[in-house]
């Protein structure tokens, strides 16, 4: 498929003027500017994730296991915050293109409404129902136990994280890139910093001056540097004027004909985001019934490969926020010649970041305390992980990058959602309750999702049907 793409990019500039390919030179120099700030942040933050992993991992593999588990609910919310986001994203993106500055107020306060009901309900079930939540996922006790007092302490962040994902695709998609970055880097220093003082306590002279916590500690770290990334951002907008700052009724959409647009073209966005995440959350519970070293071997497989991955994610972001801008301004031609370009270099970008994440095996027994046989199946996957990668980007990128920019976010819902729920998840499952094969054989039938789409997601790329102006 790589290669397939490469060529097909190779033809196409091949094939243009001179004009066009300074156009081409101009949008790769363009597409990095805006991605640097959400690379470096999406980096940083993987980055604190994976010391977060680290601190954790220095209890044992149970509280690895637990943390892992506790977060499926977070991840499950953030997609559908982040699918709430997308949806606004593509609006806000062609509205900017257009200057039209009041229904980027509009969108933004439909993100901000609907995001702040969505997380609600997710803490709520969180403290309230967090072992029912837990047992979908292990029937390890002691693991659900754990993992309980963890989402209890943790779930008020989820307000936080849905206020600062708002504010921040606002602020993207306006072209306001550092603030985010800023307050994201804040964040996961900050948490960094907490995880330390609250996992493991602070012993001066044999006096404690903070007690350890464990991963008590570590939720509430998370809590604390949430709230600080939502300060700054919705803080900031305002004090820099931006273009999405408004009076709070600006935010209060009452126009019904603008609601339902809204619903039409984000709708399939939000089923996609929360069907996928769902299904990503489905394969922890693949893993978890395995065993619990196979689902700590697959979170520390998790932490390591998503240090390379914000690069593919930022690209993708910026992507988006490149056409949508473009196809605001009515250039629907270079729109769709941009995308494919796009698609080509990420996906051979990724190729050699796939081959750059199997050596960072090496390093784990450094910093992972946990058994040998974790190690091990950790080693392996990553190995597995490294080889699927540059499917994983070009999906992510045509995806997130082009469809969904493109207004062509039903399709995308096929796409995300239909080969996970009707291949690969049925064969996971199969896989570990009645084939009961050995756990790489259990994940090399979860990579058949990523290998089919990319297939799927070539032949709609080249068809230019996923165009259409919201």
């Amino acid at each position: 498929m790589v290669i397939l793409i490469t060529f097909i990019n190779l033809y196409n500039i091949k094939m243009e003027s001179s004009e066009n390919s300074v156009k081409s030179k101009s949008f790769i120099k363009t597409l990095f500017v805006i991605a640097f700030p959400i690379i470096l942040q999406d980096f940083l933050s993987s980055f604190v994730n994976m010391l977060d992993t680290i601190m954790v991992g220095q209890l044992g593999a149970v509280d690895i296991a637990a943390v892992g588990l506790g977060n499926q609910l977070f991840f499950v919310m953030s997609l559908g915050v982040f699918g709430i986001a997308s949806g606004g994203q593509i609006f806000i993106a062609q509205n900017w293109g257009k200057k039209d500055i009041d229904r980027i107020h509009k969108t933004t306060g439909m993100m901000l409404q609907l995001a702040l009901g969505f997380t609600v309900l997710f803490a709520f079930v969180s403290i309230c129902f967090p072992q029912w939540c837990l047992s979908i996922y292990s029937n390890d006790q002691e693991v659900i136990s754990r993992g309980a007092q963890y989402l209890r302490v943790v779930a008020p962040s989820y307000l936080f994280f849905g206020v600062n994902v708002s504010y921040a695709v606002s602020c993207r998609n306006t072209e306001h890139l550092k603030l985010p970055a800023v307050a994201t880097i804040t964040s996961v220093f900050l948490n960094a910093l907490l995880n330390y003082l609250f996992i493991f306590g602070v012993n001066i002279g044999g006096v404690q001056i903070i007690q350890a916590h464990g991963i008590i500690g570590a939720a509430a770290a998370t809590v604390i540097s949430r709230i600080v990334e939502a300060l700054i951002v919705v803080g900031g907008s305002y004090m820099n004027k931006y273009v999405i700052a408004a009076p709070l009724k600006e935010y209060v959409v009452k126009d019904k004909e603008f609601v339902r647009h809204y619903a039409k073209i984000s709708f399939p966005v939000l089923l996609n985001e929360l069907f996928w995440g769902c299904g990503i959350s489905m394969q922890a519970s693949i893993f978890a019934h395995s065993g619990t070293l196979v689902i700590a071997a697959h979170n520390i497989m998790n932490s390591i490969s998503n240090l390379v991955y914000p690069i593919c994610l930022g690209c993708g972001n910026a992507t988006a926020i490149i056409i949508g801008k473009t196809i605001g301004q009515g250039k629907t031609e270079e729109a769709k010649s941009l995308a494919k370009k796009q698609c080509a270099f990420i996906a051979v970008m990724a190729f050699f970041l796939g081959l750059l994440i199997m050596p960072m095996a090496k390093v784990m027994p450094f910093i992972f305390k946990v058994e040998a046989e974790v190690l091990s199946m950790a080693t392996i996957f990553i190995i597995m992980r490294g080889f699927i990668f540059p499917f994983d980007a070009f999906n992510m990128t045509s995806v997130v990058g082009v469809f969904r920019s493109g207004g062509d976010t039903l399709f995308a819902l096929f796409m995300d959602v239909g080969f996970m729920w009707l291949i690969a998840l049925p064969l996971g499952w199969l896989a570990v309750l009645v084939w009961h094969l050995p756990f790489w054989a259990v994940y090399l039938c979860i990579l058949s999702e990523p290998i089919c789409k990319a297939i799927v997601g070539v032949i709609r790329l080249l068809s230019n049907k996923w165009l259409k102006t919201v």
